[in-house]
């Protein structure tokens, strides 16, 4: 089994009406920040055209996408190919999108893929080195809870290493 993933593009038809209504306006701003609730809904809007062309009319073994982040699953490399060449032509002709040629990849399956910070294979899934780094440099009581959800379900062997951090941090913070 392939994954074909497609990773950050820019939604470029939303952007030019935002900067046209800006110029209208006069605002200096350009797009809309990555992150802003309403840049979330409107990849949620206008990629909806794609999910639906994929799984009605392309059919892969599975299909996942987050905001503008979407991965799919095909049996060969073949196949892989040809879903690429219809999804890139889809984005360009339909939605007027360009695929970042460097998110763009084909992976063996069983070589693990990366998928929103988690390294997922046939056999399971684990959180990125990176991301433990980032655990542990911004690990704070505020956002233990959230840290702990999410070392619970992805690497729960790891809860141990967490509530020793958490001690230590405690430790230095009240000494």
């Amino acid at each position: 089994m392939l994954a074909l993933r497609f990773g950050r593009r820019q939604i470029e038809r939303e952007r030019e009406r935002e900067r046209e209504r800006e110029r209208e306006l006069g605002a200096s701003r350009q797009g809309i920040p990555i992150g802003n609730l309403t840049s979330q809904i409107f990849a949620n809007i206008y990629l909806n055209e794609l999910d639906r062309f994929v799984v009605h009319t392309l059919k892969p073994q599975a299909y996942l996408r987050y905001g503008d982040d979407f991965t799919l699953f095909v049996d060969s490399k073949e196949a892989a190919a040809a879903v690429r060449a219809q999804v890139t032509a889809f984005c360009r002709d339909e939605l007027k999108l360009i695929i970042n040629p460097k998110q763009d990849v084909m992976v063996p399956i069983r070589h693990g893929i990366f998928y929103l910070g988690v390294e997922i294979f046939p056999s399971g899934h684990r959180l990125r080195k990176r991301h433990w780094r980032r655990i542990q440099d911004r690990l704070t009581l505020q956002n233990v809870a959230s840290y702990r959800e999410l070392i619970a379900r992805h690497d729960p062997q790891k809860l141990p290493w967490l509530n020793w951090l958490m001690k230590e941090k405690l430790l230095d913070q009240f000494s």
